[in-house]
């Protein structure tokens, strides 16, 4: 079949967008080229972490099979329950994160190959590849999980707690059973090969991750069919009569065009430009002490994709190298502790000097908007000094207080620099020091022990896997609160409106709320 051809067939079969709206959000596109090549490969690192997450999941639920195929008049136990649903909790997000890419570069069909072939051949490359992903392992998990009455009633009822929405499993079925994406699939591998010669002339080929999409293509591309050949009439049997009593509410689906046309213009055209501004952040600066715990949020943008719930990250402020001394050195218990370690050291700040001197001038310097570094959080790049730009200025931000003495917090400071440099844990796996995740970084530097009071905070189940997605911190303030022997307090919130374009303070009794929202909800409260 021509190119012209299979991209008539691709647009035909495509699944009707939802009406255009007023004013509607500026694509990719419309990026310069330089930035639009920059963006496509940074998209296409994620979509690989995404391909990994799922691939992760899918062979978690091949070793617990037996737990999917139960006789469905055998009724789940809560720890049933909670496995499965954590683990199509991660599933979805991954999932939704992936058709968030696959959407974003969708109209590279519009995109004239001859005029614009580095943008065309990349669109292809992101959208095929996103699809081929979703395809294999949606296929697979929808064969898994569908027609069995009690799994499909558990898994589409909605659960906040793991960043499900209402009827999240029947819009995973519409989306991934359906002759559109099928359709989708079987003309873009045909596409693929004729559009080699363009990929070679925009350079593609040889950009770094190209080849493993490519191959992940292929891949992906057999998994799936064969799961169509095999099973593709069961299927969409099966799916036929619930497709048809949830067209009505489709909208509610976060992977409609519009919204993750909304999401990745979030993305890239509100880059640099969150909801909560810099005077709000500064004015928050003069409220906070070294030891606080944070927990943040940006909008379409989340780190921990896998686990559940609304506020995906948390920090520990550290406060700069003056509030440091300020708040450590000349507190009595501090130096009593200080005088029995080692070289007995004068100041807890220098201290830190002498066992960590590398770490200390990298904790000296500023960020690149002249800011004093802050905060130690985990990202991707590993467990970093970050100034206020970068890990308070987001779109909502959470501050809580530890009911802890300074030399407690002095202790937890010290392990949490002993960290810093390490990278960054996309396992999630807590009983590992060499990688950390964000909330591993707050949950190990305030770990109890015999010279440290610390936190008590519970570990919780995701995926089978024993972990702390940064809801829990909030839900552990919510369940602690008013009580004597609660161990944070609540410092402040700062509260985004993604449709005002701002974020407000707000009280407390909206901070312990916040945990329970959706993770996806598009109507952000």
């Amino acid at each position: 079949m021509p190119a012209a051809s299979l991209l008539l067939a691709w647009l035909t079969f495509a699944s009707p967008p939802p009406q255009a709206p007023a004013a509607p959000p500026k694509s990719v596109y419309a990026l310069e080229d330089d930035a639009f090549v920059a963006q496509a490969q940074e998209d296409l690192r994620q979509l690989e972490r995404y391909a990994q997450g799922l691939r992760r999941l899918s062979a978690e639920v091949k070793t617990s099979r037996a737990l999917y195929l139960q006789k469905q008049s055998e009724p789940y136990t809560p720890d049933q329950k909670q496995r499965l649903l954590t683990t199509w909790a991660a599933f979805f997000d991954y999932f939704v994160s992936t058709e968030v890419i696959r959407q974003r570069y969708w109209d590279f069909v519009k995109v004239p190959s001859l005029t614009q072939p580095t943008k065309h051949a990349w669109g292809f490359l992101l959208t095929h590849g996103a699809l081929t992903t979703e395809l294999a392992h949606g296929l697979t998990y929808a064969e898994l999980t569908g027609g069995r009455k009690q799994l499909e009633v558990l898994l589409d009822e909605p659960a906040p707690e793991y960043g499900l929405p209402a009827r999240a499993f029947a819009r995973f079925k519409e989306k991934v059973i359906h002759v559109g994406t099928t359709t989708q699939l079987l003309t873009g591998d045909g596409y693929k090969q004729q559009l080699r010669p363009l990929l070679v002339k925009a350079g593609a080929l040889d950009a770094p991750r190209v080849p493993w999409v490519m191959q992940e293509m292929k891949l992906n591309s057999e998994v799936a069919k064969g799961l169509l050949i095999k099973r593709g009439p069961v299927l969409f049997a099966k799916a036929a009569t619930d497709l048809t009593q949830d067209s009505a509410q489709r909208a509610f689906f976060p992977v409609q065009r519009a919204v993750a046309e909304w999401m990745g213009d979030t993305r890239v055209h509100r880059s640099g430009q969150p909801l909560i501004s810099r005077e709000q952040v500064q004015a928050l600066l003069g409220r906070m002490e070294p030891g606080d715990i944070l927990v943040a949020r940006q909008n379409w943008y989340l780190s921990n994709i896998g686990l559940p719930g609304f506020w995906p990250h948390a920090e520990l402020y550290v406060g700069t190298q003056k509030e440091l001394a300020a708040y450590f050195d000349e507190d009595k218990d501090v130096k009593a502790w200080l005088a029995t370690l080692e070289g007995t050291p004068q100041s807890f700040t220098g201290h830190l000097a002498t066992a960590f001197p590398a770490k200390w001038a990298a904790y000296n310097q500023t960020d690149t908007h002249g800011d004093a570094l802050r905060i130690i959080e985990s990202i991707s790049e590993g467990v970093s000094f970050t100034g206020p730009e970068h890990g308070m200025r987001v779109d909502y931000l959470g501050v809580m207080r530890p009911r802890l003495t300074r030399v407690d917090k002095a202790r937890a400071i010290l392990r949490a620099f002993g960290y810093q440099g390490r990278p960054y844990d996309f396992d999630f796996d807590f009983f590992s020091d060499q990688t950390l995740v964000c909330t591993e970084l707050v949950w190990k530097s305030y770990a109890p022990s015999k010279e440290l009071r610390g936190l008590s905070i519970p570990l919780v189940d995701v995926v089978g896997r024993r972990t702390l997605p940064a809801n829990e911190l909030v839900r552990l303030f919510d369940a602690e609160f008013g009580r004597e022997d609660r161990q944070l307090d609540f410092v402040a919130f700062l509260d985004g409106r993604e449709g005002e374009g701002l974020a407000k303070e707000a009280d407390a009794a909206a901070f312990r709320y916040s945990y329970r929202r959706a993770k996806w909800d598009i109507a952000q409260e």
